[in-house]
């Protein structure tokens, strides 16, 4: 008499299945890449702004870098509510021409 024996292997997972440690990996790269991104976005804002604005909160352009890494999750979710630079030029473009 001959037994057919399936053998699973306890470290193994089903196919379909994702491993939680890898998971957790994955997780933790994405969560600092986002930042990574977020922080980038909030330091390219800043140095978008006039050295006068910088100056009025408390920023030096050269400490622009330096302030971001200090901000929160929450800090560097912050999105200006002044329009930029080049919005600002171009309604004085047609405020010029409109006079």
């Amino acid at each position: 008499m001959s037994a057919h024996v399936k053998h699973r292997l306890p470290h193994r997972s089903s196919p379909g299945m994702i491993n939680p440690q890898r998971q957790n990996g994955f997780l933790r790269w994405w969560q600092n890449a986002f930042r990574t991104w977020q922080r980038r976005k909030m330091i390219a804002a800043l140095s978008a702004l006039d050295d006068r604005i910088l100056l009025d909160i408390g920023i030096e352009r050269a400490n622009i870098a330096d302030v971001v890494d200090r901000f929160d999750d929450a800090e560097l979710r912050m999105t200006p509510l002044a329009s930029g630079r080049k919005s600002q030029a171009l309604s004085c473009a047609n405020l010029q021409r409109a006079a």
